[in-house]
């Protein structure tokens, strides 16, 4: 079983791996965030993207009530965003023509920190990962690299057949 992993942190931090993980100094204004016991899990599986687009807006919408956050909190809005970016790349290109497998999601939010999973089975995307911005006038192609841009971390790992995205945003 092959497995490749791929990982952007935001600067100054360069990589990231398993062993190895990324921990950003808390500002503070995150310090009573980080210091909080909020703990919030949520997971799903879906198919459509219509429907998965749905399940992952409505995720973020428990996760800001169940933790109390303003419907204008910048760094959760921004995490949303790349969240919906991602999650539509994962809808519609990780489920090749009669696959069975459903897309497997989980949000969590602990100690400051929200942390979102997709795994899906489409073909690998290792060759898109370091893409930049395209052109102005390009109609596609602008969601990694906007995702990358809005979060601490955005995660790739191919495992056997398996891709798994994980997005990180420390609010």
């Amino acid at each position: 079983m092959s497995r490749l992993a791929w990982c952007w942190s935001s600067p100054p931090w360069t990589a990231c791996s398993r062993i190895s993980p990324q921990w950003r100094k808390p500002s503070l204004a995150s310090k009573a965030a980080r210091t909080s016991h909020e703990q919030f899990e949520f997971r799903a599986t879906f198919s459509e993207l219509e429907e998965g687009l749905d399940v992952l807006h409505r995720s973020v919408q428990r996760l800001r009530a169940a933790t109390g956050r303003a419907p204008d909190d910048r760094a959760l809005m921004l995490f949303e965003t790349a969240l919906g970016e991602i999650g539509s790349n994962v809808l519609t290109h990780g489920r090749p023509p009669g696959t069975e497998r459903p897309v497997e999601y989980a949000l969590r939010f602990d100690g400051g920190t929200v942390v979102a999973s997709l795994d899906d089975s489409g073909s690998p995307v290792h060759e898109h990962l370091a893409r930049e911005m395209p052109a102005h006038h390009s109609e596609s192609g602008r969601g990694l690299a906007m995702a990358r841009s809005l979060l601490d971390e955005l995660g790739y790992e191919r495992d056997g057949e398996v891709n798994r995205w994980r997005l990180v945003k420390r609010l």
